[in-house]
């Protein structure tokens, strides 16, 4: 039996590029679906890049979500420390010489005298306000002295000491001027004044004054004021009475 292949031969110019149009798109389809390439890796390429991508923006999301909330955190530290720890003048000024009062009580230690200073930080825009007072102790009285202002919960930082007297000392007493400074978040203008004659600009660490410690001592029943120069006798218990326009006293 044979075939006749001549109609084939014939219409050979009509069905081979027919036959060659579906051998091609068969193997363009077996290439793109292939794993190793074609669209299919392209695609699967794309596909793990997005997701990297994808992991990375999570990651930012994240860190971004962590540090909003170190940030409200601190936002709240400040404004706790705004609105409760430093206060203003008016609110704070019993207290503070409260606290300095019972530092130097409870190391047996009597102030002659308190010297005011106030000057504004310009970093934090905040008052920093000063107290500088002398007092005559043995050397273990002092460290309780400082010790005991440090850990007052009226945020008093224990700024400068320095020591006077002979350099061969004939006794074991010590007289030490020291100064103590917080921050407040308001000062009243006239409390300001009448308390340090003026409020300063701020002023470079190595500009400021030490006291001099020559503070004399108060008799025990002497009960003291402070005027305007803010430099007058305090009680035996260690406290000042501020007088002016303003009513603020510290209460022992």
């Amino acid at each position: 039996m044979t075939v006749d292949l001549r109609p084939w031969r014939r219409l050979l110019p009509i069905w081979l590029p027919a036959v060659g149009l579906c051998v091609v798109a068969a193997a363009l389809y077996l290439w793109q679906s292939s794993e190793s390439g074609g669209r299919a890796a392209g695609l699967r390429s794309q596909i793990e890049e997005f997701e990297a991508e994808k992991a990375r923006l999570e990651g930012l999301l994240a860190q971004v979500e962590g540090e909003r909330a170190t940030v409200a955190a601190v936002n709240e530290s400040f404004d706790l420390l705004y609105g409760q720890v430093f206060r203003s003048l008016d609110d704070r000024l019993t207290n503070i010489l409260r606290e300095v009062g019972l530092a130097t009580r409870s190391a047996g230690l009597l102030p002659g005298s308190y010297k005011y200073d106030a000057e504004e930080d310009k970093k934090t825009g905040y008052v920093r306000f000063s107290i500088q007072f002398s007092v005559t102790g043995e050397y273990a009285q002092i460290r309780k002295l400082i010790a005991a202002v440090q850990s007052s919960p009226e945020f008093l930082v224990v700024e400068q000491i320095a020591f006077t007297g002979d350099e061969v000392a004939a006794t074991q007493e010590l007289t030490v001027a020291v100064r103590v400074a917080t921050y407040l978040s308001e000062a009243n203008r006239e409390t300001l004044d009448r308390l340090t004659g003026g409020i300063r600009g701020a002023a470079s660490a190595g500009d400021a004054e030490v006291p001099t410690g020559d503070a004399g001592q108060a008799p025990a029943d002497a009960g003291g004021q402070i005027t305007g120069d803010a430099d007058a006798p305090v009680t035996g218990d260690g406290d000042g009475q501020v007088i002016g326009g303003g009513d603020a006293e510290a209460a022992g």
